[in-house]
Protein backbone atom coordinates (compact mmCIF):
# COMPACT_ATOMS: atom_id res chain seq x y z
CA UNK A 1 0.00 0.00 0.00
CA UNK A 2 3.05 2.62 0.00
CA UNK A 3 3.45 2.56 -3.20
CA UNK A 4 1.23 4.77 -5.78
CA UNK A 5 0.61 2.43 -8.52
CA UNK A 6 0.58 -1.63 -9.25
CA UNK A 7 2.88 -3.96 -11.21
CA UNK A 8 1.74 -6.48 -13.51
CA UNK A 9 4.61 -9.17 -14.90
CA UNK A 10 3.93 -11.03 -17.77
CA UNK A 11 5.73 -13.47 -19.85
CA UNK A 12 4.87 -13.77 -23.23
CA UNK A 13 5.27 -16.55 -25.43
CA UNK A 14 4.79 -17.06 -29.33
CA UNK A 15 6.81 -14.14 -30.02
CA UNK A 16 9.18 -15.46 -32.39
CA UNK A 17 6.11 -16.59 -34.34
CA UNK A 18 4.66 -12.86 -34.66
CA UNK A 19 4.26 -11.53 -31.09
CA UNK A 20 1.15 -13.90 -30.36
CA UNK A 21 1.42 -14.01 -26.24
CA UNK A 22 1.85 -9.95 -26.21
CA UNK A 23 -0.77 -9.59 -28.92
CA UNK A 24 -3.32 -11.91 -27.82
CA UNK A 25 -2.52 -9.54 -24.74
CA UNK A 26 -2.71 -6.16 -26.07
CA UNK A 27 -6.09 -7.64 -27.42
CA UNK A 28 -7.34 -8.60 -23.71
CA UNK A 29 -5.59 -6.57 -21.76
CA UNK A 30 -6.45 -7.62 -17.84
CA UNK A 31 -7.26 -3.60 -17.11
CA UNK A 32 -7.43 -1.09 -19.71
CA UNK A 33 -4.10 0.38 -21.03
CA UNK A 34 -5.48 3.97 -19.91
CA UNK A 35 -4.75 2.84 -16.76
CA UNK A 36 -1.08 1.67 -17.58
CA UNK A 37 1.36 3.90 -16.97
CA UNK A 38 4.38 2.17 -18.73
CA UNK A 39 5.84 -1.31 -20.21
CA UNK A 40 9.31 -2.39 -19.45
CA UNK A 41 9.99 -5.14 -22.06
CA UNK A 42 13.09 -7.55 -21.25
CA UNK A 43 14.48 -9.86 -24.13
CA UNK A 44 17.79 -11.61 -24.56
CA UNK A 45 19.32 -10.10 -21.71
CA UNK A 46 21.74 -12.76 -20.69
CA UNK A 47 24.94 -12.10 -23.18
CA UNK A 48 26.11 -8.45 -22.29
CA UNK A 49 29.38 -7.86 -23.62
CA UNK A 50 31.46 -4.77 -23.33
CA UNK A 51 29.33 -3.66 -20.35
CA UNK A 52 26.99 -2.34 -22.81
CA UNK A 53 22.78 -2.22 -22.61
CA UNK A 54 20.48 -1.52 -25.40
CA UNK A 55 17.46 0.30 -24.55
CA UNK A 56 15.20 0.91 -27.32
CA UNK A 57 12.15 2.55 -27.55
CA UNK A 58 13.36 5.76 -25.73
CA UNK A 59 11.24 8.11 -27.79
CA UNK A 60 8.37 6.83 -26.82
CA UNK A 61 8.27 9.29 -23.50
CA UNK A 62 9.91 12.59 -22.84
CA UNK A 63 11.01 10.92 -19.51
CA UNK A 64 13.01 7.93 -20.08
CA UNK A 65 16.60 9.45 -21.26
CA UNK A 66 16.79 11.65 -18.07
CA UNK A 67 15.33 8.62 -16.17
CA UNK A 68 17.44 5.99 -17.32
CA UNK A 69 20.66 8.54 -17.11
CA UNK A 70 20.14 9.24 -13.59
CA UNK A 71 20.03 5.52 -12.52
CA UNK A 72 22.06 4.42 -14.86
CA UNK A 73 24.84 6.64 -12.85
CA UNK A 74 24.91 3.29 -9.85
CA UNK A 75 24.68 1.04 -12.97
CA UNK A 76 27.49 2.23 -14.93
CA UNK A 77 26.43 0.40 -18.01
CA UNK A 78 27.74 1.81 -21.20
CA UNK A 79 24.32 2.76 -22.87
CA UNK A 80 23.20 2.36 -26.77
CA UNK A 81 19.92 4.52 -26.90
CA UNK A 82 17.10 4.06 -29.60
CA UNK A 83 14.61 6.03 -29.87
CA UNK A 84 12.07 3.22 -32.40
CA UNK A 85 9.61 1.96 -30.50
CA UNK A 86 8.67 -0.65 -32.95
CA UNK A 87 11.31 -3.09 -32.70
CA UNK A 88 11.25 -6.82 -33.27
CA UNK A 89 9.79 -8.06 -29.70
CA UNK A 90 6.80 -7.27 -27.88
CA UNK A 91 7.07 -3.56 -27.27
CA UNK A 92 5.63 -3.38 -30.68
CA UNK A 93 2.27 -4.75 -29.30
CA UNK A 94 1.91 -2.45 -26.13
CA UNK A 95 3.29 0.90 -27.50
CA UNK A 96 0.57 0.98 -29.91
CA UNK A 97 -2.08 1.41 -27.26
CA UNK A 98 -0.77 4.14 -25.79
CA UNK A 99 1.31 3.29 -23.62
CA UNK A 100 5.01 4.77 -22.77
CA UNK A 101 7.15 1.25 -23.41
CA UNK A 102 10.93 0.55 -23.29
CA UNK A 103 13.21 -2.48 -24.06
CA UNK A 104 16.68 -3.54 -22.52
CA UNK A 105 18.56 -5.99 -25.00
CA UNK A 106 21.83 -7.25 -24.59
CA UNK A 107 21.96 -8.36 -28.40
CA UNK A 108 22.26 -11.39 -30.87
CA UNK A 109 24.63 -13.97 -30.67
CA UNK A 110 25.82 -16.92 -32.63
CA UNK A 111 23.87 -19.42 -30.41
CA UNK A 112 20.51 -18.14 -31.17
CA UNK A 113 18.04 -20.93 -31.73
CA UNK A 114 20.46 -22.97 -31.16
CA UNK A 115 21.36 -26.53 -28.73
CA UNK A 116 24.35 -24.46 -27.85
CA UNK A 117 22.21 -21.79 -25.99
CA UNK A 118 23.32 -23.52 -22.85
CA UNK A 119 22.92 -21.58 -19.03
CA UNK A 120 26.81 -22.06 -18.75
CA UNK A 121 26.95 -19.22 -22.05
CA UNK A 122 25.10 -16.52 -19.62
CA UNK A 123 26.51 -13.50 -17.99
CA UNK A 124 24.43 -14.25 -14.58
CA UNK A 125 26.62 -11.06 -13.33
CA UNK A 126 25.36 -8.55 -15.80
CA UNK A 127 22.19 -10.55 -15.55
CA UNK A 128 21.97 -9.25 -11.92
CA UNK A 129 23.01 -5.66 -12.84
CA UNK A 130 20.31 -5.51 -15.39
CA UNK A 131 17.91 -6.76 -12.80
CA UNK A 132 18.67 -4.39 -9.78
CA UNK A 133 18.87 -1.08 -12.77
CA UNK A 134 15.28 -2.28 -14.13
CA UNK A 135 14.25 -3.16 -10.19
CA UNK A 136 15.25 0.55 -9.48
CA UNK A 137 13.46 2.02 -12.85
CA UNK A 138 10.19 -0.05 -11.81
CA UNK A 139 10.26 1.56 -7.96
CA UNK A 140 10.83 5.43 -9.58
CA UNK A 141 7.44 4.59 -11.84
CA UNK A 142 5.26 2.71 -9.11
CA UNK A 143 6.22 5.58 -6.81
CA UNK A 144 5.27 9.40 -6.50
CA UNK A 145 6.65 10.54 -9.72
CA UNK A 146 4.48 11.80 -13.05
CA UNK A 147 2.84 9.42 -14.85
CA UNK A 148 4.92 9.43 -17.79
CA UNK A 149 3.63 11.28 -21.00
CA UNK A 150 2.83 9.29 -24.58
CA UNK A 151 4.66 10.49 -27.07
CA UNK A 152 3.69 9.08 -30.90
CA UNK A 153 5.91 7.60 -32.91
CA UNK A 154 5.53 7.63 -36.70
CA UNK A 155 5.94 3.48 -37.29
CA UNK A 156 6.77 4.54 -41.24
CA UNK A 157 7.21 1.48 -43.62
CA UNK A 158 10.34 -0.39 -41.77
CA UNK A 159 9.22 -3.86 -43.14
CA UNK A 160 10.06 -4.48 -39.64
CA UNK A 161 8.18 -7.84 -37.84
CA UNK A 162 9.71 -10.21 -35.17
CA UNK A 163 13.01 -11.71 -35.42
CA UNK A 164 11.70 -15.08 -37.67
CA UNK A 165 9.16 -13.28 -39.80
CA UNK A 166 11.43 -12.81 -43.21
CA UNK A 167 10.75 -16.15 -45.17
CA UNK A 168 14.20 -15.65 -46.34
CA UNK A 169 17.00 -16.86 -43.96
CA UNK A 170 20.97 -15.75 -44.78
CA UNK A 171 22.50 -16.25 -41.48
CA UNK A 172 24.01 -13.24 -40.58
CA UNK A 173 23.59 -11.59 -36.78
CA UNK A 174 23.06 -8.14 -36.70
CA UNK A 175 24.63 -5.54 -34.15
CA UNK A 176 21.36 -3.88 -33.22
CA UNK A 177 23.09 -1.22 -31.47
CA UNK A 178 25.80 -0.15 -33.85
CA UNK A 179 25.24 3.55 -35.60
CA UNK A 180 27.24 3.28 -39.21
CA UNK A 181 25.63 3.35 -42.18
CA UNK A 182 24.91 0.28 -43.38
CA UNK A 183 24.33 -2.84 -41.36
CA UNK A 184 27.36 -3.92 -39.53
CA UNK A 185 27.48 -7.70 -39.17
CA UNK A 186 28.53 -8.79 -35.55
CA UNK A 187 28.45 -13.30 -36.29
CA UNK A 188 27.21 -15.31 -38.78
CA UNK A 189 26.07 -18.56 -38.52
CA UNK A 190 28.41 -21.49 -39.12
CA UNK A 191 26.80 -23.23 -42.40
CA UNK A 192 24.19 -20.77 -42.92
CA UNK A 193 24.05 -18.69 -46.01
CA UNK A 194 26.05 -15.85 -45.29
CA UNK A 195 29.10 -17.76 -43.88
CA UNK A 196 29.04 -19.68 -47.49
CA UNK A 197 28.67 -16.42 -48.68
CA UNK A 198 32.16 -15.21 -47.25
CA UNK A 199 30.35 -12.50 -44.98
CA UNK A 200 32.45 -12.09 -41.93
CA UNK A 201 31.83 -10.79 -38.14
CA UNK A 202 32.60 -6.66 -38.90
CA UNK A 203 31.45 -5.97 -42.14
CA UNK A 204 28.66 -4.15 -42.72
CA UNK A 205 26.14 -5.13 -45.37
CA UNK A 206 25.80 -1.92 -48.11
CA UNK A 207 23.43 -3.65 -50.87
CA UNK A 208 21.02 -6.71 -51.09
CA UNK A 209 20.65 -7.61 -53.90
CA UNK A 210 19.08 -4.03 -56.18
CA UNK A 211 18.57 -2.26 -52.48
CA UNK A 212 20.85 -0.05 -51.13
CA UNK A 213 21.03 -0.69 -47.37
CA UNK A 214 21.72 2.37 -44.72
CA UNK A 215 20.29 0.33 -41.57
CA UNK A 216 18.66 -2.39 -40.43
CA UNK A 217 14.86 -1.10 -42.12
CA UNK A 218 16.44 -1.01 -45.47
CA UNK A 219 17.91 -4.40 -44.88
CA UNK A 220 14.69 -6.53 -43.62
CA UNK A 221 12.82 -4.52 -46.15
CA UNK A 222 14.91 -5.87 -48.94
CA UNK A 223 14.72 -9.47 -47.60
CA UNK A 224 10.98 -9.47 -48.87
CA UNK A 225 12.51 -8.64 -51.50
CA UNK A 226 14.84 -11.01 -52.34
CA UNK A 227 14.05 -15.05 -53.45
CA UNK A 228 14.76 -18.25 -51.19
CA UNK A 229 17.49 -20.23 -53.88
CA UNK A 230 18.21 -17.73 -56.15
CA UNK A 231 22.11 -16.30 -56.09
CA UNK A 232 21.79 -12.21 -55.02
CA UNK A 233 24.37 -9.85 -54.92
CA UNK A 234 25.75 -8.61 -51.58
CA UNK A 235 28.04 -5.57 -51.43
CA UNK A 236 29.94 -4.78 -48.09
CA UNK A 237 32.38 -2.89 -46.88
CA UNK A 238 34.92 -4.46 -45.17
CA UNK A 239 37.79 -2.29 -43.33
CA UNK A 240 38.53 0.14 -46.49
CA UNK A 241 37.34 -1.97 -48.97
CA UNK A 242 33.66 -2.52 -50.76
CA UNK A 243 33.19 -6.36 -51.31
CA UNK A 244 30.78 -7.88 -53.84
CA UNK A 245 29.90 -11.39 -53.34
CA UNK A 246 26.49 -13.53 -54.28
CA UNK A 247 24.46 -15.29 -51.07
CA UNK A 248 21.71 -18.03 -51.63
CA UNK A 249 18.92 -17.03 -49.06
CA UNK A 250 17.80 -20.17 -47.51
CA UNK A 251 13.86 -21.18 -46.23
CA UNK A 252 13.83 -20.23 -42.75
CA UNK A 253 13.12 -23.33 -40.77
Amino acid sequence: EKFKRGVIFCWWTGEELGLLGSAQYAKNPLIPFKQVVSYINLDMVGRMKNNQLIMQGMGSSSVWKKMIEKRNVAAGFSLKLNNDPYQPTDITSIYPKGVPSIALFTGLHKDYHKPTDDPDTLNYEGLERITKFTGRLMMDLVGDMERPDYVKVERGNRGMGTRNSMKAYTGVIPDYASEVKGLLINDVRPGGPAAKAGIKGGDIVIQLGAKKINNIYDYTAALNDIKIGQATKVVVQRKDKKVELTITPEARK
